[in-house]
């Protein structure tokens, strides 16, 4: 007789051939290859060598820091772009593993299964938090599925039911620093604050322009009484 984790394991193989892994950069067909060798060269340029970001470069208001992953530029801003632009959130998944990798995370391909080889020694966080969509009834986002691949690896929950948008914003596209820190200033509020108090929170984002709308939503969370907020995001830039 075959075991419940036997029949899962088929059922990962089976899923693994029907829907091979894509690269999220060029949507190439990987398999078992952890990493794409066509879009390996021009991330290795683009990753950040120091992931924790400057508070000199953003504003990083209620956080008690924030990292990211690469610069936005090149793949990697196409990668954005595809993914929120068409719909292809699927790639997000590939991308918050790497992610996780920033968190002392390892993991190994293994016939189309992932294994992660370690985890956290610490549990640094008590839930993960991806930044709301503009409209409630939107909540399958790029942030939310980062959140979530983010939040299996760490072995923490992922909540997306506690931080909303209380207000109606206009795009930050095209507005400046201060315009963009005007625009979403007290537009974000909490449900269930008590669930809140006093937790270590890993907030998740795609991009990271100014800072305005992670440290807005830092204070939302600050307010209703969270211990520490730490904001991770996929990819960095500036106006400059």
């Amino acid at each position: 007789m075959i075991s419940s984790a036997g029949i899962q394991q088929c059922s990962q193989k089976m899923a693994a051939l029907l829907f091979p892994r894509r690269c999220p950069f060029c949507g190439r067909v990987l398999g078992y290859v952890a990493v794409c060798s066509r879009c390996a060269p021009e991330l290795n340029r683009l990753r950040r060598a120091v992931p924790r970001l400057s508070p000199g470069d953003h504003c990083l208001d209620n956080l008690v820091g924030a990292a990211s992953l690469y610069q936005y530029k090149g793949c990697v801003r196409n990668a954005v772009l595809r993914m929120k632009g068409r719909g292809n959130l699927w790639y997000a998944h590939e991308i918050g593993i790497q992610i996780a990798c920033m968190f002392s995370c390892t993991f190994r391909w293994e016939h189309g299964i992932l294994i992660q080889e370690t985890a956290p020694a610490v549990q640094m966080y008590d839930m993960v938090i991806p930044v709301p969509p503009s409209r409630p009834d939107r909540w399958d986002t790029l942030s939310a599925r980062l959140a979530v691949t983010l939040a299996l690896c760490l072995g923490v929950p992922v909540e997306r039911g506690y931080l909303y948008k209380q207000r109606m914003t206009e795009k930050q596209a095209g507005k400046s620093a201060a315009e963009r820190m005007k625009n979403v200033k007290d537009a974000y509020g909490v449900h269930q604050p008590q669930q809140i108090e006093g937790k270590r929170i890993l907030l998740v984002d795609d991009v990271i322009t100014t800072g305005a709308t992670l440290s807005n939503c830092a204070k939302a969370l600050c307010k209703a009484g969270a211990l520490e907020i730490f904001a991770v995001t996929f990819a960095q830039t500036s106006l400059v």
